[in-house]
């Protein structure tokens, strides 16, 4: 039989038939076995994992088939050390047996530092250096000097602290600033819906103090304290307004959206 009669021969479209229907079981064959293999279309609800405790998480995760990772930690004060503060993905998040959970745990202690130091420097220069080591600006004292905005001393807790001394990251740094003269004054700057963070960060470049903290009754969670914004300050920011330095500022602090939409509405 020659090739071209073959071509047209039944036996020829039965071949070609059938290697259809074997490609096209294969194809299912696969499709099904990887929708088996992945549980295509199975998803369960991540665990809360917040507070507990890292043995705690590994029975829970044997449990719900999960797998978990600790990828860092944190010193938070009001936490139990070793206990989980933040999880990924978050607690409800939609995943399939087997996913990984990366965890942050917090630390037995503070992360420490080696105190800087800030004498015989500009205030402002101290600032700087502070925050590249991690440090927080405390009270302001000015003291009259020949040498107006240098710092004389540094302090924590009360006490003189000498540059290399551990000291916790994050703490506060109290400063002596020289002044030429009592009486100076500087202008009080806006701290309307601002965080606290950022609140201390104005005051401090301005050469003053934070004075009350006051926080009302919209505060629930831990979260909310760190999203909290400034909506009252006395004294009230007023253009030209001016007050001595050294001076403390009282802050309000609210998460109540109305508050704050009220306070911007008022400074129209």
């Amino acid at each position: 039989m020659s090739f071209k009669a073959y071509l047209t021969s039944k036996s020829f479209w039965i071949s070609v038939l059938l290697a259809i229907a074997i490609t096209v079981m294969l194809l299912l064959i696969t499709i099904f076995g990887l929708r088996i293999y992945t549980n295509h279309g199975e998803a369960y609800a991540v665990p809360d994992f917040s507070g507990m405790l890292l043995e705690q998480v590994t029975d829970k995760v044997v449990e719900d088939e999960l797998l978990f990772e600790v990828i860092d930690s944190l010193y938070i004060e009001s936490a139990a050390p070793g206990s989980v503060i933040d999880q990924v993905p978050a607690a409800g998040a939609m995943v399939k047996h087997g996913r990984t959970i990366f965890l942050t745990i917090c630390a037995s202690k503070p992360e420490q530092v080696a105190m800087p130091k800030l004498t015989d420097i500009s205030y402002r220069q101290a600032m700087n250096l502070m925050m590249s080591f991690g440090l927080n600006v405390g009270n302001v004292d000015y003291v009259p000097s020949e040498f107006p905005n240098l710092v004389l001393e540094q302090r924590l807790h009360g006490k003189t602290v000498k540059q290399g001394t551990l000291v916790n990251k994050g703490a506060n740094i109290d400063l002596t600033v020289g002044q030429s003269r009592f009486g100076e004054a500087t202008e009080v700057p806006d701290l309307l819906g601002v965080r606290l963070d950022q609140a201390n960060e104005l005051t401090a470049v301005s050469f003053l103090n934070l004075g009350a903290i006051i926080y009302d009754d919209s505060f629930e969670t831990d979260e909310d304290s760190a999203a909290a914004r400034v909506w009252q300050q006395r004294p009230a920011p007023a253009r030209g307004a001016k007050i001595e330095q050294g001076a403390s500022i009282d802050i309000w602090l609210t998460v109540d959206e109305e508050k704050l939409q009220l306070d911007e509405e008022e400074e129209f």
